[in-house]
């Protein structure tokens, strides 16, 4: 059963800013230093900044990948 989407509640944003505070020094460090979705101090700008760079120095694919759409029931 799907539950509609609601306006999360001041009650929801500070447990959730919580539980990012705890579980975010004990996870990044672990990701890629070329993932930018979510990051602290990333932005989707740096992204691009980056992905600019990197044709510059001659690369000619960059790869957009989305984990959401992995993620959804196929039909």
């Amino acid at each position: 059963m799907l539950l509609p989407l609601t306006v999360p509640s001041v009650l929801d944003r500070v447990i959730q800013q919580a539980i990012a505070q705890v579980l975010t020094p004990i996870f990044d460090p672990g990701f890629s230093d070329y993932s930018y979705g979510f990051r602290p101090g990333r932005s989707a700008h740096d992204a691009v900044y980056q992905a600019r760079e990197y044709i510059k120095a001659g690369c000619r694919w960059v790869v957009d990948m989305d984990l959401e759409k992995f993620l959804e029931p196929s039909p």
